[in-house]
């Protein structure tokens, strides 16, 4: 059974970059599906299919739009790509549930007197996705993401969109935090990077991490596809 990482993090937290550079490292030794800019599933051996792939930093802002549509339908088709391929490890920039969860919260303040549980129920019924087998997320100051998503927009020539408006990155933040708090409760590993950390430390601790609680969960024989070393 694939297991899945899921990625959480404030807009300008690094997601997408950590997600490429996890899926290089790891592909190393097994296969791996990625779900950041770009949707690619690697097989081993510089063998790889892109399912989604990225667009440059210039295109036009409409552009960048019908992409972020393009990539939620893959993620709406996540459990089907899962099945058909069996990669070893999925790694998704925006878990389905958690992320849902604390996006929604940040626009719908009134939701917050729903708890953690019962929202990911919620959540978890409506898109059919179910919580990932283990985190990361990527804790910045609000101050420093505000930055680089200044220097992104200017990139990719496009508005800002809400919610990456200071005051939703910070209550996204505060919701992360509750929800952090409710998968230690429930048992789901999260392990918690500072994003304003050199990026190879940032890549460095999250491959340790992951392999870590990659590695309990196989059989002590082996087997599978990979050689499972990380």
């Amino acid at each position: 059974m694939t297991f899945r990482v899921g990625i959480l993090g404030i807009d300008g937290s690094g997601k997408s970059t950590l997600v490429a550079g996890l899926a290089q490292q790891l592909a190393a030794s097994c296969s791996v599906m990625s779900i950041g800019q770009r949707v690619t599933l690697h097989l081993g051996r510089g063998e790889r299919i892109d399912l989604l792939t990225p667009l440059p930093k210039a295109a036009h802002p409409l552009r960048h739009g019908l992409r972020n549509l393009q990539r939620h339908w893959m993620l709406q088709r996540l459990p089907g790509l899962l099945k058909k391929y069996r990669p070893d490890i999925c790694l998704e920039d925006r878990d389905g549930v958690v992320d849902l969860c604390a996006l929604v919260t940040a626009h719908i303040p009134a939701l917050r007197h729903l708890t953690p549980r019962r929202r990911v129920a919620i959540f978890s019924t409506l898109t059919g996705r179910r919580l990932s087998d283990m985190y990361l997320y990527l804790r910045l100051p609000t101050t420093v993401a505000d930055e680089r998503i200044q220097t992104k927009l200017q990139q990719t020539r496009r508005l800002r969109a809400y919610h990456e408006k200071p005051q939703l990155l910070e209550r996204v933040a505060q919701e992360y935090l509750r929800f952090l708090d409710y998968l230690a409760a429930i048992g789901v590993p999260a392990v918690v990077l500072e994003a304003d950390q050199p990026a190879q430390s940032v890549l460095e601790a999250a491959r340790l991490a992951i392999s870590k609680h990659f590695d309990r969960r196989q059989p002590a024989t082996g087997g599978g596809s990979g050689s499972r070393r990380h």
